[in-house]
């Protein structure tokens, strides 16, 4: 219940955040441009061309286009030319742009319409805005043709004209800070709403919920997604409460059948290297096979001779099988497994510490066990030669 109980605690910092967002948009609305541009000076704004505001050089070459140019032009967005396309009507659509960017800036660059720079054509038709609080060494004055910057209407006597200083609306004038701080905050109460909308869809298991994707993905901007997700809250909220057993249980499901999966994939790693022994067995016994003189019937025959009624008897057979064993013990950490018992061996308190009995019971095992593996081993090498030696003594006596 401790995901639903943070979900709640979202869900509730979102419904606050919704009436302070309400708040401050209505407060400081846009300063939206509507008269039609055909000179500088425009209803929310003072146009200066041929001005570029945001570098030293004609055509900026720090960042690329599309990008926050240093540390207080943030990007806006790309304008599209209408009709006419000019550098007025153009500016202006860079205006409004900035006017209904979240960010709140004090002056608004345009970098100039399709040809104005010469071999940098993906710089033509960008938009940036200048942060309110950007020290005085933020902006520049570089000439560069088709360039323009715009800040908000000053009266003849060049001081603040009432609500039209800033791209949004509700300032008095430069010095009124408090007005300047609150809408300041949209952009980063957006950011805020945006990392709430993310969570809560993933604490409320979006799987079941989908009202909630559908409101997320029919949202057209920030202002529009925090509508529906307050609207989903005080309406859906008890049918998130409703269906979180189901949740829960569904999740314990998913978890069982992750470690199944799991398990089972481990366990075929681990025996995979058997049978790449066995194919390599087979390779290596169908190429002596195809270049043996004898028949396949002869060397079925000779097979039989050789292994003979008690095959699983012999030491090699054993032998064979306790490696394998052992190896499949291993599994795919077999390497890790041999250094480990290397560090064993080489570790002078495996023998002599305190687990010394368990070095030498170690040690008598292998003792054991290559005694009797070799003294087999050894005895069937004796017959074998005390045999060719009665039949060479046969042959002398004849």
């Amino acid at each position: 219940m401790s995901n639903y109980s943070l979900l709640l605690s979202k869900m509730a910092e979102l419904k606050t955040l919704t009436a302070e967002y309400t708040t401050l948009t209505t407060k400081h609305n846009p300063a939206l441009s509507t008269r039609t541009a055909y000179s500088n000076d425009m209803d929310r704004y003072t146009l200066t061309p041929d001005i570029n505001s945001i570098s030293s050089t004609v055509t900026p070459l720090v960042t690329k286009p599309g990008e926050d140019y240093g540390g207080y032009w943030k990007y806006v967005g790309k304008v599209v030319p209408g009709s006419p396309d000019d550098i007025n009507a153009n500016s202006q659509k860079c205006w409004n742009m900035a006017a209904n960017d979240p960010h709140l800036f004090k002056k608004v660059a345009y970098t100039g319409k399709n040809g104005i720079n010469l071999g940098q054509s993906e710089w033509d038709n960008r938009c940036y805005g200048l942060i309110y609080d950007a020290p005085n060494d933020a902006e520049y004055t570089t000439k560069s043709t088709g360039y323009s910057y715009m800040i908000g209407n000053k009266n003849a006597a060049g001081t603040e004209a009432g609500n039209n200083v800033y791209t949004r609306l509700g300032m008095n004038s430069t010095s009124d800070t408090t007005n300047i701080g609150n809408a300041s905050k949209i952009y980063d109460i957006q950011l805020r709403v945006n990392s709430l909308v993310q969570d809560i869809a993933s604490l409320s298991d979006t799987g079941i919920n989908t009202e909630l994707n559908s409101l997320i993905g029919s949202a057209a901007d920030a202002s529009t997604l925090i509508d529906k997700i307050n609207t989903y809250m005080n309406t859906s909220a008890s049918d998130i409460s409703g269906n979180y057993y189901t949740i829960d249980k569904r999740k314990e499901m998913n978890n069982i059948y992750s470690e199944i999966n799991e398990q089972t994939t481990l366990r075929a790693r681990k025996y995979k290297f058997i049978f790449y022994i066995v194919i390599g067995i087979c390779i290596i016994f169908g190429y002596l096979s195809y270049t043996s003189k004898l028949s396949i019937l002869d060397q079925i025959d000779t097979i039989k001779q050789y292994v003979g009624w008690g095959w699983w008897t012999n030491w090699w057979v054993i032998a064979i099988v306790v490696v394998l064993f052992i190896i499949s013990s291993f599994g795919w950490d077999m390497k890790g497994t041999l250094l480990m018992i290397i560090r064993y061996l080489t570790d002078t308190q495996f023998w002599t510490g305190q687990l010394w009995w368990i070095g030498i019971t170690f040690i008598l095992l292998i003792i054991i066990f290559f005694y009797a593996t070799f003294k087999t081993f050894f005895m069937e090498i004796g017959t074998g030669l005390n045999g060719i030696q009665s039949s060479l003594d046969r042959g002398n006596a004849e």
